[in-house]
């Protein structure tokens, strides 16, 4: 089965391995500002671990090099701003972030994560001109396209939005790669691939998949001890993955099949470290 992975799309692109560096930006979520935040996310906001607090750009940047150039020996880099909603800023802050970054050296391109409900006109129009000079995606949260799992989980935003955003990157031709959930209870395993395939139906060009897990210090943590809710289990999970990628159209880049946290974060299922085994049964079955 021919499937596109990141890391090949990549070196096809750039003649060789390119490394993501991790970047914590210090920008909030305004769904944290303004409310109680998504019921999975803690308060470091997905940053790498390595990132300590106080931390300049700079100091991330070096620091992230070199990790890569001893790992990989990788000699490109991609910004990847990773941390809480890393466009929830003025498009004047973003511009001189963006200019500092694409100044490092070896730094080919950026990915940039946030909601799909928290792009300014102005800040489109700024990561706009900067495509024209630089490769980029937007990383763009959709967890689910059900409504119900939306507003379970806190999100803050409709469907619709994700769909919009897409469309609105998609249109000036800046690739969109979209996150999705597996496992939510408020979803069956029909519900789920249905969800998934409306997800590829707006046209992302790459995705993310993770398996809803809990980690501790946050409102799922609270909710699950509470009134717990069934969890998937690894061969679920393995198995509506595997279903997903059949779906996924050949020109799609798959960017993740499964998520990574550490076991000291981790409250439930605790299969979701098996990040290794986990994707040896996902590539070895379906020979990718």
């Amino acid at each position: 089965m021919n499937r596109l992975f990141l890391n090949q799309h990549l070196r096809n692109k750039f003649g060789e391995r390119v490394q993501r560096i991790p970047i914590d930006t210090g920008f909030l979520c305004p769904n944290r500002t303004n409310g109680s935040g998504c019921v999975f996310c803690d308060s470091t906001g997905s940053a790498a671990r390595w990132i300590k607090p106080g931390m300049n750009i700079s100091e991330q940047l070096k620091r992230g090099a070199g990790i890569a150039l001893r790992r990989y020996k990788s000699k490109k880099f991609i910004a990847y701003f990773q941390a809480f909603t890393s466009t929830a800023a003025t498009a004047e802050q973003l511009e001189k972030l963006y200019s500092e970054v694409l100044s490092f050296p070896g730094m080919v391109g950026m990915a940039i994560s946030t909601r799909p409900d928290c792009v300014s006109d102005e800040v489109f129009e700024l990561i706009k001109r900067y495509a024209q000079k630089t490769y980029i995606w937007m990383e763009l949260g959709a967890q689910s396209m059900r409504e119900d799992s939306l507003e379970w989980i806190h999100r803050g935003h409709k469907v619709k939005d994700f769909i919009d955003a897409v469309s609105r990157f998609k249109s000036v031709g800046i690739e969109t790669v979209g996150h999705i959930i597996f496992g939510l209870p408020t979803e069956t395993r029909q519900q789920i691939l249905a969800s998934f395939s409306d997800f590829l139906a707006t046209g992302v060009d790459g995705y993310k998949i993770h398996a809803l897990h809990i980690i501790k210090g946050t409102e799922l943590e609270k909710m699950y001890a509470n009134k717990p809710f069934k969890l998937m289990s690894m061969e679920e999970y393995i198995d509506l993955v595997k279903e997903a990628v059949v779906m996924t159209p050949e020109n799609v880049v798959i960017h993740r099949l499964t998520a990574e946290t550490e076991p000291s974060r981790l409250v439930a299922p605790l299969w979701v470290t098996e990040k290794n085994e986990i994707l040896r049964r996902i590539i070895g079955d379906l020979d990718l």
